[in-house]
């Protein structure tokens, strides 16, 4: 049953907030990923507003945790809010379970991507109380003071879903899309122990948020939560935040996690431009499309501190890429990679394997579109079919029920039932095709064509960063050495 969110304005303005103990949790097996780890940002910026509206929160993600600490952080809890993506859904829901048998009067609540779009699993486990949907920046201090008072005020709450008392479903629709996100403070960094992701990742990784939306269709990809639209944030703001993170953590790579960093050039020359007058050296990194970069943009993000870009790739078949409706053609691909390149920009190139009627034929164009292109590093997924997305709806009769819940956006196995392929060919042919690079990638030639363009690169940047090169190369001068940081590996 869904009921419409009381009109804005209501009650719920004048409430006070909640004086119980808030604890937001981060649900991720540890060691999954602890080359990349940092610290997760949309609990911290929930802590963050709950913090100035005056409550008592913190929070835990279990990768940087022990057991002991993990189980000590739900024992204290009041309210647990919980935050996982697909794949550790169920986990999450474990996690409600043991809260409840530790106290059966906490208040459990699920949020993030998956509760966005789906909803009832959440309230189809007992153990879980609310689960709030869409951007909850605002609606999660409506629910705070709503929560204290009873189930008439949380029903007001936008994105709110919970059974009622009657045993009925209430589910609001989102909240509306926040237009200025200037107005969200900093995550809360200082709600998670910096010191245990820096000793875990010792590039010293930050994220950061610049925008949110994507107006691209790609079919396998999620809109529920950040919508369709491009929003950003104003250049000032990214600016202030990107000095904090620089002047009190000293980070060894800021990774920008938008899904479309640069959609807007003149926003990436404004953000360039800023970085330098600040005089702020960084190491960034970002995840760009291949049709949303040129090369006066690479060079400009160069300079300014970017040295990695990560693309989408997903395929460098054209039939695959329509598939997919990637909305550019394969050649762009390859293109793309080379400017990258000549730019001086180290790139990974993201892989789906396993596209609706992908052959073998489409799979080598893709190894060859990818060799061409020279990318850096090479990661696989096999085509996975998320709820509330195109591909969901349009490969419905295909995709196995059985393996939806239990191995969901699994990368090594995938609901999806392919017609030319099984679950193990793909994963063999993922793994191959991976392994296949690498060893191309080292290999004598290879290496030969990188050397021959890094040269072309310092001939075109002779002022910039050739003859720094050469007078280093002699072992004339006092030059800074060089770090991998400033010159990818060729």
């Amino acid at each position: 049953m869904t009921d419409a969110p009381a009109a804005e304005g209501s009650a719920l303005d004048s409430l006070p907030v909640t004086g119980k103990k808030i604890v937001f949790m981060y649900v991720t097996p540890p060691g999954q990923d602890d080359f990349f780890i940092a610290m997760p940002l949309g609990i911290i910026y929930l802590a963050a507003i709950l913090r100035d509206a005056g409550c008592d929160v913190e929070c835990c993600d279990e990768r940087v945790c022990t057991a002991a600490e993990v189980d000590a952080y739900i024992a204290k809890a009041e309210i647990l809010g919980l935050s996982a993506l697909t794949p550790h859904v169920n986990r999450a829901i474990r996690y409600a379970e043991k809260a409840k048998q530790l106290n059966p009067d906490v208040i459990t609540v699920m949020g993030g991507p998956h509760a966005t779009v789906d909803v009832d699993t959440f309230l189809d486990a007992d153990s879980m109380d609310y689960v709030i949907g869409g951007e909850a920046e605002d609606s999660i201090v409506d629910f705070v003071k709503a929560i204290e008072v009873g189930e008439q005020q949380l029903a007001a709450v936008p994105g709110i879903a919970f059974l009622k008392a009657d045993g009925t479903r209430h589910i609001n629709p989102q909240p509306p899309l926040i237009k200025d996100l200037d107005r969200v403070p900093f995550p809360a960094w200082d709600m998670l122990p910096f010191d245990r992701y820096s000793g875990m990742n010792k590039e010293r990784l930050f994220y950061i948020f610049t925008s949110r939306g994507c107006p691209f269709r790609c079919v396998f990809c999620q809109k529920e939560l950040t919508g369709r639209g491009f929003r950003t944030r104003s250049v000032e703001n990214i600016l202030d935040e990107l000095q904090e993170i620089h002047d009190k953590y000293e980070p060894g790579n800021v990774l920008f996690i938008d899904e479309l960093f640069t959609c807007q050039k003149k926003r990436i020359y404004d953000i360039c431009e800023g970085i330098v007058e600040r005089g702020l050296t960084l190491n960034m990194s970002c995840e760009t499309r291949v049709d949303m970069i040129d090369y006066d943009m690479a060079r400009t993000m160069k300079k300014a501190g970017f040295n990695r870009m990560y693309f989408g790739v997903e395929s460098v078949s054209q039939r695959s890429l329509d598939t997919l409706i990637k909305d550019y053609k394969a050649e762009k691909v390859v293109e793309c990679l080379k400017m990258i390149r000549r730019a001086g920009i180290w790139s990974k190139v993201f892989l789906i394997i396993g596209t609706p009627e992908e052959t073998l034929e489409d799979i080598a164009l893709t190894e060859k579109g990818i060799r061409d292109g020279m990318a850096d590093r090479v990661r696989t997924s096999l085509f996975n079919p998320l709820t509330a997305t195109a591909s969901f709806e349009q490969y419905k009769d295909r995709i196995d029920p059985d393996l939806v819940r239990t191995e969901y956006v699994d990368s090594d196995r995938s609901p999806y039932i392919h017609e030319n392929f099984t679950n193990d060919e793909l994963n063999a042919i993922k793994r191959r095709l991976v392994e296949d690079y690498e060893q191309w990638y080292e290999s004598f030639p290879a290496r030969a064509r990188r050397y021959l363009c890094r040269i072309r690169y310092y001939i075109e940047n002779w002022e910039d960063e050739g003859k720094a090169r050469v007078l280093r190369a002699l072992r004339i001068g006092k030059v800074k050495a060089p770090t991998t940081a400033d010159f990818p590996e060729i």
